[in-house]
């Protein structure tokens, strides 16, 4: 079974996450948290195939999770992780050097989006 934790804020880009995941990729279960801190907390009860996070949330930002999410030992500590933000410029180079992490500019390259997910999900 085929688990993705989709973090965004934006409730209008669920449906696109949603079909991609489920129509596109054949997924089982998506789930979705609107913030950073709703998403470290599912991330402790539940493992992820893949996680899609966005970086502008309120709480805990995208960049914020990322760093909670692997400096903390837990279930998803080593889930690959594809940022997609409109803000990737502006992420600090300590962040864009996270291993096991991708980075996609919104508007969302569907094909790159589905490349990443392909190569990290087996």
């Amino acid at each position: 079974m085929k688990k993705v934790l989709v973090i965004e804020d934006e409730k209008e880009m669920h449906e696109f996450f949603d079909n991609v995941f489920r129509d596109e990729l054949n997924f089982d279960s998506v789930t979705f948290a609107c913030d950073g801190f709703d998403a470290y907390t599912e991330c402790t009860l539940q493992k992820f195939d893949i996680i899609t996070l966005d970086h502008l949330m309120p709480l805990m930002d995208g960049a914020q999770f990322l760093v909670a999410l692997r400096t903390k030992p837990g279930l998803n500590q080593d889930t690959t992780v594809i940022m997609v933000s409109g803000h990737i410029p502006d992420l600090p180079e300590e962040i864009k050097t996270i291993e096991n992490t991708f980075f996609i500019d919104k508007p969302i390259d569907f094909n790159r989006l589905i490349r990443y997910v392909k190569i990290s999900v087996k």
